[in-house]
């Protein structure tokens, strides 16, 4: 009975022995320190994505969707219409600016006209002082009489300066109008947003009747073009890729190959993990390194499709 009492004892303490090790073991295979020197190929995580990225659409000014002439799937030519959006509040403003202008013009017309008036009554008034001179040094005329016509030839300049300045005011805010005005017809003329270049729609947010924030976007546009992938290599192995390299490429948890390529682009510094990381237990602190991979064909792989890749090093 003894006997057996301690070969259970040496059995329990084999297997509290065996735990240790296990845990030993997955605590080195997750320290970010440990870096394997013997190793062919380096794995890592990408998204498929067109090869100038995925442009957001937004509209130059705010409104209310009134068409939609696309939706999320479609595929648009440069120039082609995608919506169409309610600008009335620009219309409004362009027929506001035309009504101040004429007011603005009739001004300055009236400005014109008592320039004319103040110089008439100038000359007149330049002609009388002459004469009113020329009579007081014969005594014909008192210097009072000439003090008189010289301050009210004073005033007319005066009044005529006054005319000059406001005139040149109303035909600068005729021209500031103006200008406001041709932007306004600009705007409105924008109400129908087209694309800017060839390609897919891959979401479409905007409906018909909801408002459209200017500068926000609504809609997301894969470009027309070859695919490649965007992805991520581990700090630690970050150096171990070159351009070059040949890139195998399988679907997440298969091993079933999908597609073939070579490392076209290498980011020159390391940059935070994206969202498509994030693996329990792994390091806060880990850095990635931004590649590109250029596939040697077209393979139908879908757009923001997310990936494994095997990186052949040696």
């Amino acid at each position: 009975m003894r006997y057996f009492i301690y070969l259970c004892a040496l059995f329990l303490m084999a297997c509290g022995g065996d735990k240790k090790v296990a845990e030993q073991a997955a605590a080195e295979k997750k320290d970010s320190l440990s870096r394997p020197e013997n190793i062919n190929r380096v794995s890592a995580i990408a998204k498929v994505e067109p090869e100038a990225g995925l442009v957001e659409l937004s509209a130059p000014q705010s409104g209310i969707v009134a068409v939609l002439y696309k939706q999320a799937g479609d595929r648009v030519k440069k120039g082609e219409v995608i919506l169409k959006i309610d600008l009335q509040n620009d219309q409004l403003a362009t027929d506001v600016l035309a009504k101040q202008i004429l007011t603005q013009q009739a001004r300055a017309a009236a400005d014109a006209a008592n320039i004319r008036q103040y110089q008439a009554s100038l000359k007149q008034k330049q002609t009388e002082v002459q004469v009113t001179e020329k009579l007081v040094a014969t005594g014909a005329d008192t210097r009072q009489n000439l003090n008189t016509q010289q301050k009210e030839l004073e005033v007319i300049q005066a009044n005529l300066e006054t005319a000059r300045n406001q005139a040149a005011a109303s035909i600068a805010e005729i021209a500031t109008l103006k200008k406001q005005q041709q932007q306004a017809r600009l705007t409105a003329s924008d109400e129908l947003i087209r694309a800017k270049q060839d390609g897919i729609l891959v979401t479409m947010d905007a409906r018909i009747g909801a408002a459209l924030t200017a500068l926000t976007p609504f809609a997301t546009l894969a470009p027309a073009g070859d695919l490649i992938l965007h992805g991520e290599i581990d700090e630690m192995f970050s150096t171990r890729v070159k351009l070059g390299q040949q890139v195998t490429v399988n679907e997440v948890g298969s091993q079933a190959v999908i597609a073939r390529g070579t490392v076209s682009y290498l980011s020159p510094i390391l940059a935070n993990k994206s969202l498509f990381y994030g693996e329990p237990g792994e390091a806060s602190d880990r850095r990635v390194r931004p590649f590109k991979v250029v596939l040697d064909k077209e393979y139908g792989l879908l757009i923001n499709a997310k990936v494994e890749c095997s990186i052949q090093i040696k």
